[in-house]
């Protein structure tokens, strides 16, 4: 696979979205609420449904399993870290930060961007997996700053399009159902403007920040042992997967070894807003992860692929 020349023909132009995304939040202002809404009720399931729905079912349980098991780990490095790096800063905020990867926004245009269609299935359950975290423990640890009842996190995961899809789609593939061959170029569409809206949703939350009054100091050290952990943890669970179960092969392990690359999950502003606690906190958590994995996740490929 020739990898740089796939980065910088598909990649780099879909990296163009982010500044779209900036010039219409900043001078337009475009709202992240409206693209939310087209990607987390219309785009996001739709494609979902299409690639589980003649997946390998048992890739999707071990991917899911594993993604899920990462984002439960990562959470001993966020306590670690606030314990006794940065003890300033909201231990819960912290523990989701690092737990919750932008595998849907980001992760899926660039995977798409790289390795076409067919890597797809495999991203869908890698974000599965991130999802059944972030909209249950995730959304519970940033609600325990407000004090909210346990009983809210488990509301808010039944409110993810995401999850309906997902049961869906499996059903259909258990049932034997096949897409339309003549729905191909919709369902392509869809994918192509999910990459370029995901970007675009990036690109608005970079807006919102200002990076002049950032504490580089304290997020550098929060970001460096995030990415470093998730390097490790990942790849510890790739390793015991190949071990034991032995489902994935060479170049699926490798694309699992991406994730710790992807910056912070977008959700954790959409969470701290609603729940009105540690916005600010939140936005730069992942806007700075944003532009760092920006680099990173090319780098990963060259090494990995």
């Amino acid at each position: 696979m020739d990898i740089l020349n796939k980065l910088v023909s598909n990649v780099l132009p879909l990296y163009a979205f982010i500044g779209v995304g900036y010039i219409a939040s900043r001078w337009l202002g475009l709202k992240s609420k409206f693209v939310s809404v087209v990607l987390l009720y219309g785009l996001i399931p739709l494609v979902i449904f299409d690639n589980l729905v003649e997946a390998d079912l048992m890739q999707f349980v071990v991917v899911a399993a594993i993604v899920f098991l990462m984002c439960l780990l990562m959470s001993i490095p966020g306590w670690l870290t606030h314990k006794y790096l940065v003890k300033d800063f909201n231990k819960y905020l912290l523990s989701c930060g690092f737990s919750y990867f932008n595998i849907g926004w980001f992760g899926i245009p660039v995977v798409l961007a790289i390795f076409g269609e067919e890597r797809l299935p495999l991203i869908i359950s890698a974000y599965m997996g991130n999802v059944f975290y972030g909209n249950t423990i995730g959304y519970f640890l940033v609600s325990r700053s407000k004090e909210l009842p346990v009983k809210e996190s488990v509301k808010n995961v039944f409110m993810i399009p995401a999850i309906y899809a997902c049961v869906a789609a499996i059903i259909a593939n258990i049932a034997g159902f096949e897409m339309p061959e003549s729905l191909s170029p919709v369902m392509e569409g869809a994918s192509w403007v999910l990459s370029a809206l995901g970007m675009v949703m990036i690109g608005i939350g970079l807006s919102k920040v200002n990076l002049k009054e950032t504490d580089y100091r304290k997020f550098g050290k929060i970001i460096g042992v995030r990415y470093l952990a998730a390097g490790v943890i990942m790849g510890l669970l790739v390793l015991g997967e190949a071990g034991v179960i032995g489902q994935l092969e060479a170049e699926e392990q490798m694309l699992l070894l991406m994730l710790p690359a992807f910056p912070i999950a977008a959700n954790l502003v959409v969470f701290a807003s609603f729940l009105e606690t540690e916005e600010k906190e939140a936005s730069l958590l992942v806007s700075l992860t944003s532009i760092i994995s920006l680099i990173v996740v090319p780098i990963a490929s060259l090494l990995l692929f």
